[in-house]
């Protein structure tokens, strides 16, 4: 009987399982991707290609590597330039034969080179990561180690991802232009734009196994706690009756969206915005606005437009989470404040920050085990922490950001974050834990 209202009250979870399952069966059975034009198909009859950079560049000791689309490679016969599809992943040595440094391409940009392509091949001797596999999720099959290359063109992107990625990379240079040390600076960044591109390996391995790993991205936590600052404020300047309701909520949209955008529409901050959209909607309709109900649908909507985020990591930690939240929390929460009734006021927020963190933990603790072969055991400490003060650190880092350019404000500021970036680097530090399952 509860199975079936369950069904009833929540249709789409049949949509989205027959949908999970046809993904699962066409990526066992079928190619990844079918595209007629694919440049693969090209290699033998091109002498050169042309790469569209669609994102920004991962930095190691030695290369910056990028992901590009193929658009047009050089026909040997005709020697004229003739379109294609695909992606690519491009590395790029830091110098050149010379010596110099080569250039740090953007969002936009596009590139004549020469190279040859090479498939994708692994790299882990253990054999516990598939590389080639994880790519083939990318829609990605091979690689360019490019040495002889050109610049051709600049801002042929998308004009919306193009001016997105121009203000995030505006913001992140306003966060290092600050007097804040190089890894508190790299963590800053992390904090409030979701770039972990400069940020040292072993701070991003501290805060994975100290169950800190979602604060390093623009994801529900983040937005939610910047949110409640401004739904505080509007509450002040909006009428109390349901007209400044709807002012507020429409505003929370706009400011989640705004957010995103600043963000570079990372998956992250997109799924967060998408959800926050369709509660709003629903909870001002006659729709059901239950929880359960529009995370499904939130699911199914982006499956629908990128299948193969299904085995996204990143994807399956952030949907798990959020159903770990909304269906286990709240029993947890009514077991925990029903053992401390005389206390419940008191450890109100506490219990329900505990509750939300243990949920998540739970959901998540299959997926984290399995890709990662450890788990946070000390995921409770951490997190009661830093999640009470994350709401004062995103604030100070967001005047950091506003205020760089003034000298007083921007050396008083500094001091205020370095001190929380240091702290925060502390005690991934101390809750970090190497407990690994796979030996």
């Amino acid at each position: 009987m509860k199975i079936s209202v369950f069904m009833f009250k929540r249709p789409i979870i049949v949509l989205l399982v027959f949908l999970i399952a046809v993904i699962i069966v066409a990526d066992i059975f079928l190619p990844t991707v079918l595209v007629r034009d694919h440049y693969s198909n090209h290699l033998s009859e091109s002498t050169a290609f042309r790469y569209l950079i669609v994102d920004t560049p991962k930095q190691t000791a030695r290369t910056n590597s990028y992901i590009a689309k193929v658009v047009a490679y050089k026909d040997c016969s005709s020697n004229r330039w003739i379109g294609t599809r695909g992606k690519i992943k491009i590395y790029i040595p830091k110098t050149d034969r010379n010596g110099n440094k080569n250039k740090i391409f953007n969002y936009g940009d596009v590139l004549t080179c020469t190279d040859d392509i090479q498939r994708i091949r692994n790299f882990d001797s253990t054999g516990r990561f598939d590389y080639v596999r994880y790519m083939k999720h990318k829609r990605i099959y091979y690689q360019v180690l490019a040495l002889n290359f050109d610049l051709t063109a600049t801002d042929c992107g998308n004009p919306v991802l193009s001016l997105s990625k121009k203000a995030n990379l505006f913001l992140k240079k306003r966060l290092s232009a600050t007097n804040m040390g190089e890894d508190q600076k790299n963590l800053a960044v992390s904090l409030l734009l979701g770039d972990k591109n400069d940020l040292n390996e072993r701070i991003r391995h501290d805060f994975n196994t100290a169950g800190l790993a979602h604060i390093l991205c623009v994801s529900g936590l983040h937005i939610m706690l910047i949110l409640s600052m401004f739904y505080f404020l509007m509450k002040l300047i909006t009428p109390t009756n349901i007209s400044g309701l709807y002012i507020r909520n429409i505003s929370a949209i706009i400011i989640c969206w705004i957010m995103v955008f600043v963000a570079g529409f990372t998956p992250s901050a997109l799924r967060v915005a998408v959800m926050l959209t369709l509660f709003s909607i629903s909870k001002f309709s006659y729709l059901n606005n239950d929880r359960v109900n529009i995370l499904l649908v939130t699911a199914f909507i982006f499956l629908c437009f990128d299948p193969l985020v299904l085995f996204n990591v990143s994807f399956q930690l952030s949907f798990l989470a959020v159903l770990g939240i909304v269906t286990l929390k709240p029993w947890l929460y009514k077991f925990l404040t029903s053992k401390l009734k005389a206390e419940r006021n008191v450890f109100k927020g506490l219990l329900s920050n505990i509750s939300a963190t243990t949920s998540a933990q739970i959901f998540t603790m299959p997926i984290v085990v399995f890709n990662f072969g450890y788990f946070p055991w000390l995921f409770l400490l951490s997190n009661l922490v830093v999640i009470p003060l994350m709401q004062i650190i995103l604030l100070s880092v967001i005047l950091l950001t506003i205020f760089s350019g003034v000298p007083v404000l921007n050396n008083a500021l500094s001091q205020v974050c370095d001190a929380e970036m240091s702290f925060l680097i502390k005690t991934a530090q101390l809750t970090g834990t190497d407990v690994s399952f796979l030996q």
